[in-house]
């Protein structure tokens, strides 16, 4: 379980192998106590705030999988189509995370594993850095392309900012920090804008009071956090411009606002495009992984290119892939994982049992959903896995917690 966490922002291959063999070794031993009879071999816990945690969030999933499943067979190129959807193998990973991490201890070694792999990630990303010759270099650390990278690294620094276990919560910050400041050196606008989105959702959700009776009540401490906020803020921009300098940070910013850059009209172009082909598959779209065989036909004839993968957007990508019907599915998957966080935050508060899990998972969510809007990170293999790691694991805190209290 370990391995697979700690190797999911460094080698994506070693990661799918090690979730897959933890998700084997369970699923055997599932099948051996159903068929021996045996109550001791795989505990089924009691569903805690978060509710049942397979109605919840499989449900969604299998609802997803099966529309893609539908409009793989309906689509012009049913093999292609079918071999985009091997992504459905890294959903073991909400399985694999419920069933590993329910209980604190071992919950808290599997964030330390992964924030280890965050760690090796961000210094070899620092390296690259260094290493650079020329102006231009957007470091990528150990996975393929910088966009991947910063999206990562995006989901990681709300998990990290939860951790709060004594002397680790100082390293934890300033591990957050360095990754924040290399999102920044990727030079992706999206992830900035996520990273953006992620933070205010982690310091809104710190105000959360819990419901149950145990919860231990604590203020924030404004002053404190304010201060913790400041120097953090400001290491980050240290880092910026002593790698970067003042002039590329300050030029990839304004580009977000610059109507008449190349990336943007492009990307408005791909929305119009999207549109095109959505209102003439409406329900289940053209069939998963053909956008690039089909956009050539169908791009409006003002985009800069006429040869794009994807939309640069989650929601039309799946819109005009999968229908409004696979959309509406993927959407009722991702309110899904946003209720069950919601209900444990609601429970436990943002300093209880399982709390600071529920505030990463719901500002995680909320990178990726505003990231989201301008690549299609679902397509990530590194990023989904990070993110469903991260969204289960205050499922997995809530059915810990329902077994404490029955016990």
């Amino acid at each position: 379980m370990l391995i697979w966490v700690f190797a999911i922002p460094l080698f994506i291959a070693v990661a799918q192998i090690a979730m897959w063999m933890a998700a084997a070794l369970w699923a055997v031993r599932w099948v051996r106590g159903e068929l021996s009879d045996e109550s001791s071999a795989v505990e089924i816990p009691e569903p805690g705030p978060a509710g049942d945690a397979f109605a919840l969030i499989g449900a969604p999933i299998i609802a997803f999988y099966g529309v893609s499943f539908l409009s793989a067979m309906l689509s012009r190129d049913q093999v292609e189509s079918l071999w985009d959807l091997r992504e459905v193998f890294l959903f073991a990973a909400p399985l694999v995370t419920y069933a590993a991490f329910r209980h604190p201890r071992l919950r808290r070694w599997g964030i330390y594993s992964f924030a280890a792999g965050i760690f090796v990630a961000v210094v070899w990303g620092y390296i690259q850095v260094a290493l650079a010759t020329g102006d231009g270099f957007r470091p990528s650390g150990p996975l393929s392309h910088y966009m991947t990278y910063a999206g990562v690294l995006m989901l990681a620094v709300p998990l990290l900012l939860a951790v709060r276990y004594g002397w680790r919560t100082v390293t934890m910050q300033i591990l957050a920090a360095l990754a924040l400041a290399m999102v920044g050196l990727t030079m992706t606008r999206s992830a900035w804008l996520g990273c953006s989105a992620a933070l205010l959702v982690f310091l809104a959700s710190r105000l959360v009071a819990g419901t149950a009776g145990s919860e231990r009540t604590r203020r924030p401490r404004l002053a404190v956090y304010g201060v913790t906020i400041v120097v953090g803020f400001i290491v980050i921009a240290l880092l910026l411009l002593a790698f970067a300098g003042h002039e590329a940070i300050v030029e990839r910013g304004a580009s977000i606002f610059d109507p008449e850059n190349a990336t943007n009209v492009d990307r408005l172009a791909m929305a119009a495009t999207g549109l095109r082909l959505i209102a003439t598959y409406p329900v289940l779209g053209i069939g998963p992984g053909l956008m690039a065989e089909v956009y050539p036909a169908w791009a409006v004839e003002w985009a800069v290119r006429q040869d794009n993968p994807h939309l640069h957007n989650n929601v039309l990508q799946i819109a005009a892939e999968r229908g409004m019907l696979g959309l509406t599915m993927w959407l009722w998957m991702v309110a899904a994982f946003c209720v069950g966080a919601w209900r444990v935050l609601r429970y436990s508060g943002s300093h209880g049992e399982g709390g600071p899990e529920a505030r990463a998972a719901l500002a995680a969510l909320a990178g990726f959903l505003v990231m989201g809007m301008f690549e299609y990170n679902f397509s990530d293999s590194e990023v989904l896995m990070a993110l469903l790691f991260i969204l289960t694991l205050p499922i997995a805190a809530s059915a810990g917690l329902a077994n404490k209290n029955g016990g």
